[in-house]
């Protein structure tokens, strides 16, 4: 019986496996994830599910029942180490899987700031997966003041719902726009202010030189243009 092996249970692999089961591929399939949950949507992250709007499970792109329905093996919270070309294995460290067809599904991952410019302090997060979001709420909860760095879509979903939490919110932005690398100077246009109306202070063109620590919490930020900033997380 042939194995085909997907290794990323984002939406892709997710969408992949499905795929084989509904075009009539009767062999074996394997879904190996880094993280615990089953497949889920991302873009509610930042928005529906940070406001406690949506449930975990309305996250997920499947039932969970849907895989064992479907004869799919989920092999979740656990890393690809390595593959094995000539042998057709991926190597999970203390388990090899063994493959026929193999597809590499595993997206990116967040940049998080250097340790030299405050990434290491408590209080600073990235926002990419559940665990994520689900460690930024609880600070969010206490917090009276947010900086948010970067002006794309996942930013001012960010800004938005901090605003809307009662958080001060300011964000910055290096390049001299926000959106600049995914829309129109336009929509730019319409978001820079919509944002604004609703409170967030906005900073385009305007790079963070470091965040200010205090008492190992990120207190604040330093810009380039030397200006600085009172922060409770970012």
């Amino acid at each position: 019986m042939k194995h085909f092996v997907v290794v990323g249970a984002g939406q892709a692999g997710c969408s992949l496996v499905a795929k084989l089961r509904s075009s009539g591929f009767d062999g074996r399939i394997t879904l190996i994830g880094s993280e615990p949950e089953p497949p889920y949507q991302r873009p509610p992250l930042s928005k529906a599910y940070l406001l406690g709007e949506m449930a975990r499970e309305r996250l997920y792109l499947r039932p969970e029942a849907y895989y064992a329905e479907q004869h799919i093996d989920l092999i979740l919270d656990r890393e690809a180490k390595a593959i094995d070309l000539a042998a057709r294995e991926v190597d999970l460290g203390d388990q090899k899987v063994s493959y026929d067809k193999l597809a590499i599904t595993t997206g990116m991952v967040a940049r998080s700031l250097p340790d030299e410019a405050g990434g290491q302090l408590k209080g600073v997060h990235v926002i990419r997966s559940l665990a994520h979001v689900d460690a930024l709420a609880p600070d969010i909860a206490k917090a009276k003041r947010m900086l948010v760095i970067g002006g794309g879509y996942i930013g001012l979903e960010a800004a938005a719902v901090a605003t809307k939490l009662g958080l001060e919110v300011t964000l910055v932005e290096m390049a001299e726009r926000i959106l600049k690398r995914v829309a129109s100077p336009e929509t730019s246009n319409y978001f820079r202010d919509l944002h604004g109306q609703n409170g967030v202070r906005i900073l385009e063109d305007t790079a963070l030189e470091c965040l200010i620590e205090k008492d190992g919490h990120v207190a604040g930020a330093k810009l380039q243009n030397g200006d600085e900033i009172a922060e409770d997380i970012a």
